[in-house]
């Protein structure tokens, strides 16, 4: 059942409102009114209603002047407009509002009942919109966390790589561009955040203003620009003197990644470093710890390996590193925010 509250400052309307919608299967239910603007952003406020009746001239604050200050908080309700002035210059601002239907007093209910009718279902498609890309969310945040690590070793065939086949998921799962969009975006928040917890602020990733095309193929341009720019600007300010070590030491993890035994130690070794003074430049560069980053690059192939039906969840974890399978699943959800058995079914769904 969704929610709706009715503002206007005729007493009659309001109650002819209220007895169609409880003496028919609309799928509403009445939880508030308002006689004029002031009061119903106090009672929206309140209530975040699904749903929005209201008349246009009310004293106080009008119905469109509502609307506007309406959708600056609560972008995601309805309205329906009911009015007795057919105004086109009304009629272009409602739609410009996002306003479902304009309909004038006095209230035909047939008129009224179709689009209380049309109402439902965009707020239906939203529900099951709004569902479809929360359970899309670990896999966005997993692989911004591979994005991020990937932008700071400055692996460019990696990032694309990384970018293409997300993009490729994403589109054959979901054909909605409103949809793509809004996980575009959820995916450069999470972006923003790993880059905040390395406690680099990049401008080229703050200045981004959250503009993601509707167009599938340039979704994937803005976010492939993105990449670009941040690359680009790691290459400016990086410290050059420190690289080569840290560059040896994550040639020596990528090689060595798949032994359980593995330390920061044997890795410090390679590279003639102590492990205190190794421990202090790694996480200066990367920006995570000699172990994070370590986890990190065996669940990534971990990710890679549970794309293939025919390698079995316990050899994964053995060819990376984990002999102790509970151990390795707990720490696989701990990162993705699905166990490997749940993230295989997403990704091969």
């Amino acid at each position: 059942m969704f929610t709706a509250i009715t503002v206007d400052d005729e007493k009659m309307i309001k109650t002819s409102i209220s007895v169609l919608l409880h003496s028919n299967e609309t799928g509403f239910k009445i939880v508030g009114e308002a006689k004029d603007g002031l009061e119903a952003l106090q009672l929206n406020e309140q209530l975040t209603p699904d749903l929005i009746i209201t008349d246009i001239r009310m004293p106080k604050l009008n119905g469109l002047k509502f609307i506007e200050k309406v959708k600056e908080t609560n972008a995601c309700s309805k309205f329906l407009i009911i009015s007795g002035y057919d105004e086109f210059e009304y009629a272009q601002t409602a739609i410009r509002y996002g306003v479902v239907d304009f309909l004038l007093k006095p209230l035909k209910p047939d008129q009224f009942l179709s689009s209380l009718a049309k109402v439902h279902q965009q707020l239906e498609a939203d529900q099951s919109a709004s569902k479809e890309r929360f359970e899309w969310l670990p896999l966005l945040r997993s692989s911004a966390e591979d994005l991020v690590q990937n932008l700071w070793l400055l692996e460019e065939e990696q990032v694309f790589q990384l970018v293409h086949d997300l993009h490729s998921q994403l589109t054959e799962k979901q054909g909605d561009p409103s949809v793509l969009q809004n996980m575009y975006l959820d995916l450069i928040v999470y972006m923003k955040g790993e880059l905040e917890r390395k406690k680099r602020e990049l401008a080229e990733i703050e200045a981004f203003d959250g503009g993601i095309p509707d167009d599938t193929k340039k979704m994937k341009e803005t976010l492939d620009g993105i990449c670009r720019a941040v690359m680009a600007h790691i290459k400016n300010t990086r410290n050059i003197g420190r690289r080569p070590k840290i560059l040896s030491a994550l040639e020596y993890i990528e090689t060595n990644y798949s032994e359980e035994t593995l330390s920061l130690q044997e890795a410090a070794e390679t590279v003639d470093m102590s492990a205190a003074y190794f421990s202090i430049e790694f996480k200066a560069e990367m920006g995570i710890s000699f172990i994070q980053y370590l986890t990190k690059r065996r669940i990534e192939q971990a990710k890679k390996l549970l794309q293939d039906p025919s390698c079995k969840t316990y050899e994964i974890a053995h060819s990376i590193g984990y002999k102790d399978y509970p151990h390795f699943t707990k720490t696989f959800k701990k990162h993705v925010g699905l166990t490997p058995s749940e993230y295989r079914k997403r990704v091969g769904s």
